[in-house]
């Protein structure tokens, strides 16, 4: 009986902790009903590393480590991603159709703080196609 509160309990915990989806183990297929939304986060070396944190919706949606990346099932529907905090105005609007993945990349280029706005904001948040994942699966490890 104390087992089935504790299993109870752990799943209300992890549902109020991801509450716009529910990461995935890689190659597994998103649930029947939802899309997919695979974020990287290929931020260069710095002296501190931290996690680039994404909302979605202004939820907290996925925090990865450098050279990191998470596969996220989400609800079909509109879906506004942003870094958290939210800087420099970038975000990523998608619409999210059953069985359809999404690729977005997140990246802090600390070669570029130094020359802002010459070379543009330090933060990236942008989607990326197919093509330009792939390598970054291969290379980057799962969270």
């Amino acid at each position: 009986m104390k087992t089935d509160r504790r299993w109870f309990a752990f799943l209300l915990l992890a549902m109020a902790v991801a509450p716009c989806g529910l990461a995935q183990e890689p190659g597994t297929p998103p649930p029947a009903g939802t899309g997919e939304i695979i974020i990287f986060n290929d931020s260069g070396k710095t002296l501190i590393p931290s996690n680039q944190k994404v909302t979605d919706n202004g939820k907290a949606f996925a925090s990865l480590a450098r050279q990191t990346y998470v596969k996220v099932a989400v609800p079909p529907g509109a879906h506004l991603l942003r870094p958290d905090p939210f800087l420099w105005k970038q975000e990523v609007r998608l619409t999210v159709e059953p069985g359809a993945t999404h690729y977005v990349v997140v990246a802090y280029k600390p070669e570029r703080s130094w020359a802002l706005p010459a070379a543009g904001a330090p933060l990236m948040l942008k989607e990326i196609s197919e093509a330009e994942a792939s390598p970054l699966l291969r290379e980057m490890k799962a969270q």
